[in-house]
């Protein structure tokens, strides 16, 4: 387990930090980055107040007409990792219009200002009618916003959700989807984030893809502080190209294929593509030319894949328009113009029965003076290439897929008596490695960790105490504890969370009534 090293300080506040801090910063400061409370370089308790629009200070519709006097603010949509969403009209063009709030407000980093603006332009260029379109951006009283397109209706992820999409449906969506990044990565813009939330259908089932380079706008990149990044890349790992996790520095439009890839298999197989996965017409009946284009989105060398998402859009438009290739129709067993009768065929066939009975015995001649010797059978077989001969896909190491508590909340019950991380793939019976991060912020053990009967959910029973920070690896640089059956470490994942001052659930984690 990691230890403190005085030596070391927290970038922000000055406390002792240990070897593997996140950035160079202590927990509560990661926590309070995490949730945009308070900016990097200031101590706690000092600093701007939290502007409204970051996180736990989320203000009402009412509040924001006092912002936005152009607008009239209706209700809140939405809000998630990247900001808030409101829904508005712009009454001198009597149009609905969608206003969205970032978290990560200027003083969270010296360059947002200056990034947002230019961003946000190249946003506003993009004019297609598969992409939200940018009508506004700017920044009053500390909120950063864009006004976009509002579309009237759902994201794909509620689709999926409420009903199986089925592969006529979804080979209507993808080409969709491709033509908009297609348009995109032709202006220079990478979406960075191709997932079922963002891709949106209007009621006339027309795609419209959304939060396009956002993640480059909140500063999700190699350089500079990662921490919103890496809670994106250990919590929603799935749709992010490998060199999304292994070499961020190096992505280009290519990620945007393999998470599109991603997208049209869970379309058609309601799974996710994750190890060694198996074509998507073996999951489910459906064309098996379609395996061939979704297997060469998924390929893990960029330099394998698709090199432009126009290629998939005609790919898969030709499989759309061509029929299915089907077994030759069965011939009518009546009598067919220029062939013969059913009669005649019955007698053609009885004489054929006794024609191959009178020549049965010279088969039996020739065959046993030509037996082929077994040793040269079991040669022949041994010739064969073995299966295992064959050359597989390295397969993808296991993440975690869901925490409980979620990391980056603060306000956990401090009742919760364990802790439960849930995996991609069946782990290894006995295999863990909870390290800590910061010898004041690791939980009270309560018993010995272990999995639950699906294989992939770890259990750690401990003691929370209100009102405290917690912050626990799960893997780390120096810790692989965290294996996978095949001997994979899982990547390493950061649990952090703050309890509340009082306990107002049972340790079950049930609410009292």
């Amino acid at each position: 387990m990691a230890c403190m090293d005085v030596n070391r300080k927290c970038k922000d506040c000055g406390a002792p930090v240990g070897e593997e801090a996140p950035e160079g910063l202590c927990p509560r400061c990661l926590l309070k980055m995490a949730m945009g409370t308070r900016p990097p370089g200031t101590a706690p308790g000092e600093g701007p107040v939290p502007p409204p629009g970051s996180p736990g200070a989320l203000p009402d519709p009412a509040r924001l007409s006092e912002y936005f006097p152009q607008l009239e603010i209706l209700e809140l949509l939405g809000q998630g990792g990247m900001g808030a969403v409101y829904k508005a009209r712009q009454p001198g063009l009597d149009r609905l219009v969608a206003l969205k709030i970032l978290w990560r407000q200027g003083v969270s980093d010296p360059g947002f200002a200056e990034r947002f603006t230019r961003e946000a332009r190249a946003l506003a260029r993009l004019n297609h009618p598969n992409i939200v379109a940018v009508h506004e951006f700017g920044q009053t009283h500390g909120l950063h916003y864009l006004i976009l397109e509002f579309v009237d209706g759902t994201d794909l992820r509620r689709i999926e959700h409420s009903a199986r999409l089925t592969p006529r449906q979804a080979l209507e969506i993808i080409p969709q989807i491709c033509a908009a990044l297609q348009f995109a990565h032709d202006e220079g813009v990478v979406h960075r984030d191709i997932k079922p939330e963002n891709v949106l259908l209007d009621k006339k089932g027309r795609v419209k893809i959304t939060d396009f380079g956002l993640a480059k706008i909140l500063g999700l990149e190699p350089q500079g502080r990662r921490l919103t990044g890496v809670r994106d890349v250990m919590g929603t790992p799935h749709y992010m190209a490998p060199e999304q996790v292994e070499h961020p520095q190096e992505v280009d439009h290519r990620a945007d294929i393999y998470s599109l890839g991603v997208v049209f298999y869970e379309m058609l197989t309601g799974e996710l593509p994750l190890g060694r996965f198996a074509p998507p017409s073996r999951k489910v009946p459906l064309d098996a030319r379609l395996d061939e284009v979704v297997l060469h989105t998924l390929e893990k060398e960029p330099e394998r894949r698709y090199q432009q998402a126009s290629q998939v859009k005609t790919d898969v438009e030709a499989i759309a328009r061509a029929p299915t290739p089907a077994q030759p129709k069965a011939p009518p067993t009546s009598a067919r113009p220029g062939g013969f009768s059913r009669p005649a065929r019955a007698r053609l066939a009885a004489m054929a029965a006794l024609l191959l009975l009178a020549l049965l015995p010279v088969f039996q001649t020739v065959f046993s003076r030509h037996k082929t010797p077994p040793a040269r059978s079991q040669t022949a077989k041994a010739a064969q290439p073995a299966l295992a001969d064959i050359p597989t896909p390295a397969p993808l190491p296991p993440v975690v897929i869901k925490a409980v508590p979620e990391s980056g909340s603060a306000a956990v019950d401090p009742a919760l008596a364990e802790l439960q991380v849930t995996f991609s793939a069946p782990m290894k019976d006995g295999s863990w490695s909870w390290t800590r991060c910061g010898e004041e912020n690791f939980p009270e053990p309560d018993g010995q960790p272990h999995y639950l009967a699906d294989g992939r959910t770890c259990v750690w029973p401990v003691k929370l105490r209100p009102g405290k920070l917690y912050a626990v690896w799960l893997n780390s640089a120096s810790a692989h504890g965290f294996v996978d059956r095949r001997g994979q470490p899982a990547l390493p994942y950061l649990l952090i969370f703050e309890t509340r001052k009082t306990a107002t659930t049972n340790p079950t984690g049930e609410s009292k009534p």
